[in-house]
């Protein structure tokens, strides 16, 4: 069987469909430019990987902080039932909790005997890492209509200062919340594997950066340290025969 019969088994036609249009029909280059774009979503997919974990870690820092300080029905652990504050509750939302704190207990069910934390509770860092990171944008972009003016006030008691790189007044939150929204959509993206033949691939890295930038001014060269996003751009099939 020949790599495109494989390639056309793996894809299915209606995956193939805009890959075939973005070449006029031809079967052959449309493989390769499925393959050049699976190369291509590796690569975002481990940008997305240090956005994710960076931001979730310096936003969850600084949450742990503000919490503990919200009187003394309330400390750090701020993720475990009944354990976040007010203002913070209604913005991670109840459902998302719940359901994070689930996935925690799930995971941990499935340790085997041997496991070092075998039967034991789950942490404030177990519920943190399930967290979707639609959950994180949403403290900093809101998507409930309701919930702007609560964003802004949790970003001036706390979430400004997950990023010191950043504007701290509330227009650098809201460019902040743009850029963490369009990281999302990528993410996504590339996560359910989509085309990402259409995606602002540059200005999309460009979101990445600035949002690590934001967090710490060293993590975007760290990023880039092996990243081939820009060398995979310079061998995208559609440049070579001019058709983009």
């Amino acid at each position: 069987m020949s790599h495109r019969s494989v390639i056309s088994a793996l894809a299915g036609t209606a995956r193939l469909a805009p890959y075939l249009d973005a070449v006029g029909g031809d079967h052959g280059r449309a493989c390769g430019l499925y393959l050049w774009a699976n190369d291509l979503a590796g690569a975002l997919h481990s940008t997305v990987a240090f956005v994710e974990v960076s931001v979730r870690n310096a936003m969850n820092r600084e949450l742990r902080i503000w919490n503990s300080r919200q009187g003394s029905g309330y400390g750090a652990d701020w993720a475990l039932r009944k354990g976040a504050a007010p203002l913070l509750y209604q913005l991670v939302m109840k459902n998302s909790l719940e359901y994070a704190q689930n996935c925690a207990r799930k995971e941990a069910g499935r340790r085997p005997k041997g496991h070092p934390r075998y039967r034991v509770q789950i942490t404030h860092d177990d519920v943190v890492s399930q967290l979707m990171f639609g959950t994180w944008m949403s403290l900093i972009h809101p998507r409930d209509p309701q919930a702007p003016q609560r964003c802004a006030q949790l970003w001036k008691v706390s979430l400004c200062r997950s990023f010191p790189h950043a504007d701290p007044s509330d227009s650098g939150r809201k460019k902040l919340g743009k850029q963490l929204e369009r990281v999302r959509k990528l993410r996504n993206r590339v996560a359910h594997h989509d085309s990402l033949l259409d995606v602002e691939v540059l200005r999309r890295l460009n979101d990445m950066l600035a949002v690590l930038r934001a967090v710490d001014s060293r993590l975007p060269s760290l990023a880039m340290t092996r990243n081939r996003i820009r060398s995979i751009l310079k061998e995208d099939p559609r440049r070579k025969r001019g058709l983009m």
